[in-house]
């Protein structure tokens, strides 16, 4: 029982505990940035603004808990006000990257507390990849209890050249490839879309300064990513339909020796007829790829039943070839019925021919 006792008791000193660890920790009432969003450029202003609300964990001992505030922006400008109870008791104005607020700043005993805090710097002209614009801690002693922070993106104009010339070449790229496959009979009108709209956005990114045309260049790079994928899929599908339309001309030659030549048994045609099915399993897996999205194995299974389907197309020409058309009564049928009743016609004439030169003979 006692033992027991004791578990409960430390369960509740341990969320006592959380309790008053938690209540250090602050709410961000008001956040706001400028340029709010974006990438930045070198030598750029921004400014930053947030309202926190805050509970303090010590009242009486004014040494251990702080606010902590840090930036990477050059020549930062800290206008600091603390209210309580909606009424401005503190006001101050710092300088530096990493100010501090110490807990005589920040404490006023009961009530509703905010902190008011105002940021104005600019991008430092040497900055590359990130810059942190603001960073808010709040500490007891050396433990940081909560914790915020924004960094942006920065860009410059070397960047921006560089980011420019690599998109403008894979757009050149994708045009060749357009053309090759265009040349092939693939439908590339989806595709064209694409490279239109990347097209448009490469060229006002020329024009527009550092951090519009990161926009730009990025909308371009989507664009191109699209068109690439797009490009990919409308190859495949022309690939598979080239095979079922390869598959179908097959059929016919088969039909015709089966039908026609009533071949069906024939060693020959049967052969034919198996290099058939073998292109009909290839190209029904080609579709299936190509429903999958796999578009490169979509192209290489409708080769290999294009590549079986001309196999058996050229054993089907060769074969027809040497048995030649042949007599089929199905279709020459009138030709053979007019050549019936002209040889029925010769013979009737020539027996009533001889029928009155024996009458005039007699006469």
């Amino acid at each position: 029982m006692e033992k027991a006792s004791i578990v409960r008791w430390f369960i509740l000193l341990l969320a006592l505990l959380c309790a008053v660890q938690g209540a250090s920790a602050f709410n961000i009432k008001t956040e706001t940035i400028n340029p709010a969003t974006g990438p930045l450029e070198p030598g750029q202003q921004v400014t930053a603004r947030y309202v926190l609300t805050y509970d303090m964990v010590t009242t009486g001992d004014l040494s251990d808990e702080t606010f902590e505030l840090s930036t990477g922006l050059q020549n930062p400008v800290w206008d600091i006000i603390v209210y309580r109870d909606g009424i401005a008791v503190y006001t101050t104005k710092k300088t530096g990257y990493y100010p501090v607020l110490t807990e005589f700043e920040i404490s006023y005993g009961e009530g509703d507390t905010e902190l008011d805090i105002q940021l104005r710097g600019t991008v430092p002209s040497s900055t590359t990849g990130q810059v942190l614009i603001i960073k808010i801690e709040h500490l007891r002693g050396s433990d940081v209890k909560d914790s915020h922070s924004v960094s942006r993106d920065v860009v410059s104009a070397a960047d921006i050249k560089g980011a420019l010339d690599a998109q403008q070449q894979r757009l050149k790229d994708l045009k060749a490839d357009m053309d090759a496959k265009a040349a092939e009979g693939v439908d590339i009108s989806e595709v064209q879309a694409k490279y239109n709209a990347a097209s448009s956005a490469l060229t006002s990114a020329a024009s527009a300064g550092p951090a519009q045309a990161k926009s730009y260049i990025d909308t371009a790079k989507s664009n191109i990513d699209e068109a690439i994928k797009l490009l990919d899929k409308a190859w495949a599908e022309k690939a598979v339909a080239d095979t079922g339309a390869a598959i179908e001309s097959l059929d016919g030659m088969i039909n015709y020796f089966v039908e026609n030549r009533s071949m069906g048994s024939d060693p020959q045609v049967v052969a034919i007829m198996t290099k058939r099915e073998s292109a009909v399993q290839f190209y029904t897996q080609a579709q299936d790829y190509l429903n999958a999205g796999n578009y490169a194995m979509a192209r290489s299974k409708a080769t290999d039943g294009m590549n079986k389907a001309n196999e058996a197309l050229a054993d089907a020409a060769a074969l027809r070839e040497k048995i030649g058309e042949g007599f089929s009564l199905s279709g020459n049928l009138l030709l053979y019925i007019g050549i019936g009743v002209a040889v029925v016609l010769i013979v009737v004439g020539v027996v009533l021919l001889r029928k009155r030169k024996r009458w005039d003979e007699l006469g």
